[in-house]
């Protein structure tokens, strides 16, 4: 099966009207760390590139899971750095000032002013796996991009779903996905980071197709041949990351299979 390229609009007449292209390549599922890369995607692997106008929403929200546990390390660390610490002076204030003011501390405080008692920490349980929606109103200027955007959208739809296998009763796991921007010199990763934060090998959670957007009473659409093709279509899209990340030195965010490949 050959790489297909979908595209709207279809028309370069229409290059500096839509400027930045927000790209979108899958590329079949793979158990190796080096093909669930967006490298490996991006490189040659993908099956369907898809572009798009920069959508009218773009908002990535990072959030980690923490818990609150015990962990005497830091306190222990913090002690042992004040024992071995400040001379003569610091070892007369350990002597005659410190046992009182724990004396008046612990007769006084309450259980949020024990501070050096507290020996729990705010402990990383799982790092983000970012979301990203992506929503576009889509109207044809010509018959050519009203038959791109059902292209598209099918194609959204089905690169969602899991792969038929010839095993019974099993199927291969959907396809990954590669999210990027795209200027006028091809893939630029540095507006990438910029607008979307570095997406990591993401899959396609959600497609949501309305073809009636604009409150119509009834339905509105372009005759060709055997075709109705809408003249609006609502469009949109969730990807969330593949894997889990990890900042390396520089600040770029990799996946665990990305750092496995280097």
């Amino acid at each position: 099966m050959g790489v297909r390229d979908l595209y709207y609009p279809t028309s370069t007449e229409y290059d500096n009207e839509q400027g930045y292209v927000l790209g979108f390549s899958a590329a079949d599922y793979s158990v190796l760390a080096s093909q669930r890369t967006r490298d490996w995607i991006l490189g040659g692997g993908s099956f369907l590139n898809i572009g798009l106008p920069l959508s009218t929403e773009l908002v990535v929200q990072t959030q980690h899971g923490y818990s609150e546990e015990a962990n005497p390390v830091g306190p222990m660390l913090s002690a042992a750095g004040a024992l071995n610490s400040g001379g003569a002076a610091a070892m007369l204030k350990r002597v005659f000032v410190d046992p009182m003011i724990t004396y008046f501390n612990n007769i006084s405080s309450t259980v949020s002013q024990q501070i050096y008692s507290n020996i729990t920490e705010m402990s990383l349980k799982s790092e983000a796996r970012r979301e990203f929606t992506f929503s576009w109103l889509l109207v044809p200027k010509n018959s050519a991009d009203a038959a791109e955007i059902v292209d598209i959208c099918n194609a959204f739809r089905e690169a969602s779903y899991p792969i038929f296998a010839d095993l019974p009763e099993r199927v291969y796991p959907p396809p990954i996905w590669a999210i990027y921007i795209m200027a006028a010199g091809g893939i630029d990763m540095g507006l990438t980071r910029n607008w979307l934060g570095d997406p990591l090998v993401c899959v396609l959670a959600s497609v949501a197709v309305n073809k009636l957007p604009l409150d119509s009473t009834r339905p509105t659409y372009f005759k060709e041949g055997d075709a109705a093709q809408p003249v609006a279509t609502a469009l949109s899209v969730v990807f969330k990351e593949f894997e889990t990340g990890a900042a390396i030195p520089g600040g770029k965010v990799v996946s665990k299979s990305e750092f496995l490949s280097t």
